[in-house]
């Protein structure tokens, strides 16, 4: 009688044996065989923890081997997923497939991925590699990532455009922040904006883009304003716009924007004609955020590409307050630039004020270019527009200097070509 007491005894714990493994596999026998993280095999036993090392702005790759037991297995969905991320509420980090089926004693390998972002910081964060099917408890297995910086780390922050619509024949500039969010500085960092489409492209250096001192964080350095022409006879249309970070001697990083061209008033049969009249505007910025009561100052850069000396008439009206020039009345001869400054003097009144710039000569309307002031009802801002207004003369004297050139190069090409006909004449 004893002994069979111990049979029974031996069988039952047997059975718990057998069932809790059921259990731990799920009813219908589907198990987690393998995971492999960026090529790298990870421990899949209950309750195991597997540690990595990744670098910023990576990419997780995650290789989830699953095995099916005696039965079919329906509705198997695989997860991977990182919490913790400060912005994962824009961003999330995870990844899941789509549902799928097995057959009973068959192995599937399913692959997922996650970009890692140049913001997560420099910590540790877990990667949950969870399992589910129709019929069975959840699976899940943690790896452990410790998160690094990268050795070199330069990425395109923002993109301003003094507009993103631009009538052809105009010119458009364009400002690129850059981010450094490796652990060296970076330098001699070339920054390069075109249009491929129009086979028109500008570039500038930035000497120096440095690391967070805490060698925690992110960061930022811009660019110079960079010039583009739009061709007179450009088609409307949507064209895409690259900026392009070329740095670390070997490495490049862009991206892609795009750029709204609309129908110009330059192009014609005589266009390329070297007696042709051109006038070239590039205002900066054509929107600012003032304070109530306070100033928007407006550059507005003039450059004369035609022949002849040219006379033209500025105007400058606003919706609300009042709005005057430094000059009104601008005489240039050829290949001359200039500056004048558009001033609106806001109301205490918050929201958007739209002011229109019209340039004229001999009585007929050249351009009329729309500008707009977001006013702020708030006046902690009051200060910054002392530094606004010194950093839109920067950014003119720079824009004088490339409206020259651009008057330098029309002169010089003008020349060449006076030369090839007196050549082909004689």
């Amino acid at each position: 009688m004893k002994k069979a007491l111990q049979i029974v005894a031996a069988l039952a714990v047997m059975f718990l044996a057998l069932a809790s493994t059921a259990f731990a596999v799920g009813a219908d026998g589907l198990t987690i065989d393998t995971i492999e993280v960026n090529g790298h095999s990870v421990e899949t036993g209950e309750g195991a923890i597997s540690a990595l090392t990744v670098e910023q702005d990576g990419r997780l790759s995650v290789e989830v081997g699953l095995q099916a037991g005696v039965d079919n297995v329906e509705n198997v969905e695989v997860e991977i997923e990182i919490s913790g991320y400060e912005y994962d509420d824009h961003e999330d980090l995870e990844d899941e497939s789509h549902v799928f089926d097995m057959d009973a004693l068959t192995t599937k390998y399913v692959n997922l991925e996650i970009d890692l972002p140049a913001k997560l910081d420099d910590d540790v964060y877990y990667l949950r590699i969870r399992v589910d099917d129709k019929a069975s408890a959840t699976q899940e297995v943690i790896v452990r990532l410790s998160v690094e910086p990268s050795r070199h780390g330069i990425d395109i922050a923002d993109l301003v455009l003094s507009s993103s619509s631009v009538e052809a024949g105009r010119s458009v500039l364009a400002t690129v922040e850059v981010e450094n969010f490796g652990d060296r500085d970076e330098e001699d960092v070339k920054v390069t904006v075109s249009v491929p489409a129009l086979d028109i492209s500008a570039s500038d250096f930035i000497d120096n883009v440095e690391v967070d001192e805490d060698g925690e964080g992110v960061e930022y350095e811009t660019s110079e304003e960079m010039f583009l022409s739009i061709p007179d006879c450009a088609e409307a249309g949507v064209y895409e716009l690259v900026v392009e970070l070329d740095y670390d001697e070997y490495s490049t990083v862009s991206e892609s924007y795009a750029l709204t061209v609309t129908d110009g008033r330059y192009c014609s049969e005589e266009s390329s004609d070297a007696s042709e009249e051109r006038l070239v505007i590039a205002v900066g910025p054509e929107s600012q955020d003032v304070s109530a009561g306070q100033t928007a100052t407006f550059a507005v850069a003039l450059s004369n590409e035609g022949d002849e000396t040219e006379t033209f008439t500025l105007n400058l009206e606003a919706a609300s307050g009042s709005a005057s020039l430094s000059e009104s009345l601008v005489v240039l001869t050829a290949g001359e630039s200039q500056v004048v400054y558009g001033y609106v003097a806001v109301t205490d009144a918050a929201g958007i004020v739209p002011v229109t710039l019209t340039v004229a000569s001999e009585g007929e309307t050249l351009e009329t270019i729309g500008l707009t002031v977001d006013v702020d009802a708030d006046s902690s801002s009051v200060s910054e527009g002392a530094s606004l207004r010194n950093a839109l003369e920067i950014a003119l004297i720079v824009l004088v200097v490339l409206l020259v050139l651009v008057g330098l190069i029309i002169g010089f090409t003008r020349l060449r070509k006076d030369d090839d006909e007196e050549q082909t004449y004689y």
